[in-house]
């Protein structure tokens, strides 16, 4: 799919060889909000790594990424799970959205909203029926165009 400059973007679903990738661009998300906090580049990718193979595997964390001449340039993560079933429910399946994230370069060229586009519909494909994600504020106007909207959740936090 080419973007407004040309340059064409194309969009699959990661495998576990992606997982470097999808590490590089959390560190980029990471360091970029957080820089103060930024520490080894290589111990972070290999944490990355040894956190999330499995689930990648188990196909219960699912990254959608876009790529630009060979590299990848953005991604978005669904986390998804069972729950149990209601009387008015047999099959409940919520997600948890992460990592949405494009390197400067290719930012406000629709990509994020592709790759969230392209989620959402993994996600009713598996049937998960609710998303929920923590937006930042350049975010939060794609989000709510899109059809999120703000909760009344609760959340604990032990840290």
């Amino acid at each position: 799919m080419p973007t407004h400059d040309g340059e064409s973007v194309t969009y699959r679903i990661a495998t576990v060889n992606d997982l470097d990738a999808v590490g590089a661009l959390r560190w980029a998300m990471e360091t970029e909000r957080h820089p103060e906090q930024a520490g080894d580049h290589a111990a972070y990718i290999a944490v990355v790594n040894a956190s999330i193979r499995d689930e990648f595997a188990r196909g219960s964390q699912i990254a959608f990424l876009a790529e630009s001449g060979g590299d990848v340039i953005a991604c978005a993560l669904l986390i998804w799970w069972a729950m149990i079933p209601t009387l008015l429910e047999s099959h409940r399946a919520r997600g948890y959205v992460s990592t949405v994230y494009t390197i400067p370069d290719y930012r406000r060229r629709g990509i994020a909203r592709q790759l969230m586009t392209n989620l959402m519909t993994h996600a009713r494909e598996l049937g998960v029926s609710r998303l929920i994600l923590r937006a930042s504020e350049m975010g939060r106007p794609l989000y709510l165009d899109l059809g999120f909207a703000p909760s009344d959740s609760l959340e604990w936090n032990e840290g």
